[in-house]
């Protein structure tokens, strides 16, 4: 076949190495940036510290991107998450639950949700853009309502379980274990599955999808039930680490995920990225980048302008990946 008949995914590859190799060049220049500018940056207590912070955005991130790879968008997961993490917070607070029935009814009510959007979005033709937004603004309404938009301290409730580690993998954090688990799951569906392949041919070409045989519907569903799913896991995780439930709890993760999993190489065309190292790898560049314009001591006011230009790379360097690659 010519060059001139090429498609832009059938193009070759070089030129996404280019951009994937650029990533890695980024976070390492900004890894040497910010170390030579404090020298409390790479302090393991302060990297251990930005990492157990952030793991709810990793996981938000990982969610989102099994949507974006099957084609679609939902701008809930933020609000899944918080949803997922009231619940789980006052069953513990209030009701005197026990942690597994707790983190039980925080998944289920994730999951429900997700239904709900693929219903929505798959089964009723909905505009996913539209359906999530709404779904996002519904759900921040109802945490409002149920927390009397009020902070609910958990106390000693979680605070062991936050410091909880695993001897027998050297007193590795069972949180960031969660985290490591859920990436490294994530991939290997992605990578080793029927339904991991099936996500990335939807999300490359819905219409040749459907001609190969593949149940379009049912891949967009599982797609988004997973992505509210995993949002639920990252609810769960920002309460045992907040140790508190805040009303504007998880508020522009949606976005922030977006961008993360895009600077990973996910495509907002669906039908390209990666969890690991793609998505985990987009996410720590915003999670490091926060932590050291604060190190640095750079204004707080100035964090959403600086978020908003990353937010604007990405989308600028998706459209490039996809017109050369």
């Amino acid at each position: 076949m010519p060059p001139s008949a090429m498609t832009p995914r059938m193009a070759p590859k070089s030129t996404g190495s280019v951009f994937s190799l650029s990533l890695y060049m980024f976070f390492a220049l900004m890894v040497v940036v910010f170390s030579s500018m404090s020298r409390t940056f790479l302090t393991f207590s302060n990297i251990y510290g930005t990492i157990l912070n952030g793991a709810p955005l990793v996981l938000i991130t990982c969610a989102i991107n099994f949507a974006l790879l099957a084609g679609t968008l939902d701008l809930s997961v933020a609000a899944v998450g918080y949803a997922s993490g009231c619940v789980c917070g006052i069953m513990l607070r209030n009701l005197q639950s026990p942690l597994w029935m707790a983190i039980c009814a925080g998944l289920g009510v994730a999951t429900v949700v997700g239904l709900i959007n693929s219903l929505l979005i798959v089964k009723l033709k909905m505009n996913a853009f539209l359906t999530t937004l709404g779904m996002m603004l519904a759900i921040r309404g109802v945490g409002k309502i149920v927390t009397q938009d009020r902070t609910i301290l958990m106390g000693k409730v979680l605070a062991d379980i936050r410091h909880m580690k695993i001897g027998s993998l050297g007193g590795f954090p069972v949180l960031l274990f969660v985290v490591a688990a859920v990436v490294l799951v994530s991939q290997l569906v992605l990578s080793f599955t029927r339904f991991g392949r099936h996500v990335v041919a939807v999300g490359c070409d819905e219409r040749a999808a459907r001609n190969l045989g593949i149940d379009v519907p049912r891949v967009r569903t599982l797609a988004l039930v997973t992505t509210s799913f995993i949002c639920g896991i990252g609810g769960v995780v920002w309460v045992i680490t907040l140790g508190s439930v805040i009303t504007r709890g998880l508020n522009g993760y949606e976005f922030l995920a977006i961008a993360a999993a895009v600077l990973g190489g996910t495509s907002l065309f669906g039908g390209r990225g990666a969890f690991f190292p793609g998505a985990l790898i987009g996410a720590l560049i915003l999670l490091f980048i926060a932590d050291g314009l604060t190190i640095v001591g750079v204004s707080p006011y100035t964090m959403p302008f600086v978020r908003g230009a990353i937010l604007f790379a990405a989308m600028y360097v998706d459209s490039l990946r996809v017109r050369f690659t």
